[in-house]
């Protein structure tokens, strides 16, 4: 696949770094060129090899897919049980997720067409936009992940304000081409009261820019919902790049 990964030349950039400067978040739809963001679905739902990753207090877990397969149904209905007892009173997720910084940096599956995108991240062009829109001219670089959130994937309530990581802000491109508000999935924002104060639903080819620090998390999907919620997740940090 030889498709170049590239900004909607018709965005305007002004008017979404007043609704960035205004709320500290913003909903950015058609992001990208229609055939890049076709180009990137395609390639999440062919290429990528999706790990499950769930959480034990501070440390995280990683299991790959044949580990998945060599698990029986008790193991199964075990992991799923002691994920929700932790979640009731603790941070917690799980969800499918390829790390393509981590890869990188590994050199683990070079030729795949989404390592792509971590370049884009990356890149003069995205970096001068993401400059723009939200302010931070200290902005140097950017991470970025795959993830889907299936039926019963979550993530509890945090802030991603993580010592060290020098993140400025979170950012979530969306590829999901068909969701409905209530099969969860929502990108929701939380207030001092633990109110909702706003929810992001899913969507094709959209780009959500939030602060760091900022209360938030991603609703429960339910049973029914169909297909998944594919997005590509990353921060835009201050500091020396990693070799890219």
């Amino acid at each position: 696949m030889t498709t170049a990964i590239t900004l909607n030349p018709e965005l305007d950039r002004e008017k979404y770094a007043r609704l960035y400067q205004d709320n500290n978040r913003v909903h950015i739809p058609d992001i990208l060129t229609q055939e890049s963001a076709e180009a990137i679905y395609q390639a999440m739902l062919n290429e990528v090899p999706w790990q499950t990753n769930f959480n034990d207090g501070e440390k995280g877990h990683t299991l790959h897919q044949i580990q998945i397969d060599a698990m029986n149904e008790v193991q199964r209905d075990l992991l799923t049980t002691h994920v929700h007892q932790k979640a009731k009173y603790d941070f917690q997720y799980v969800f499918n997720a390829y790390s393509l910084s981590d890869a990188r940096a590994q050199n683990l599956n070079p030729g795949l067409f989404i390592n792509k995108m971590l370049d884009f991240v990356n890149s003069d062009e995205y970096l001068r936009f993401m400059r723009q829109v939200t302010g931070y001219e200290e902005a140097a670089f950017s991470d970025a992940q795959c993830t889907l959130y299936r039926p019963g994937h979550f993530l509890s309530d945090h802030s991603d304000d993580v010592g060290g990581k020098n993140r400025l802000a979170a950012t979530v491109f969306n590829f999901t081409p068909r969701w409905r508000a209530d099969w969860g999935g929502i990108l929701q924002f939380i207030d001092e009261d633990d109110h909702i104060i706003q929810g992001m639903t899913p969507c094709f080819n959209a780009l959500n820019i939030l602060k760091v620090p900022q209360k938030h998390s991603v609703s429960y999907v339910v049973p029914h919902a169909e297909g998944g919620r594919y997005a590509i997740t990353g921060w835009l940090r201050k500091g020396k790049p990693p070799k890219i």
